[in-house]
């Protein structure tokens, strides 16, 4: 039977040293059918609880950029298709 206060000490020991909120790496685990590579931003206890299963890491600064520019490349998009439905055309214009 594993040590459950031990258990929760490492989790709040490591929820300790992180900041509120925590960009995570998914890992690959093919035995458990999980595929690698998926980015997301989680409270620093979720964060805790899953560094300390070893099912995610620690995003990189530059994965973390990358995902955010992903986020708001997609929610732009959105954007604009939510107001071409309104019958109103988004129309770049480019400075020079």
């Amino acid at each position: 039977m594993p040590d459950l206060k031990k258990y929760w000490q490492e989790i709040r020991a490591i929820e300790k040293s992180l900041p509120a909120e925590v960009w995570l790496v998914s890992l690959q685990n093919l035995d458990k059918g999980q595929v690698g590579g998926a980015i997301v931003e989680v409270a620093a206890a979720v964060a805790a609880k899953l560094l300390h299963a070893k099912s995610q890491r620690l995003a990189t600064e530059e994965e973390v950029q990358a995902q955010k520019e992903q986020q708001g490349e997609a929610q732009r998009l959105v954007f604009e298709q939510r107001m071409l439905k309104q019958g109103i055309a988004i129309i770049p214009v480019l400075r020079r």
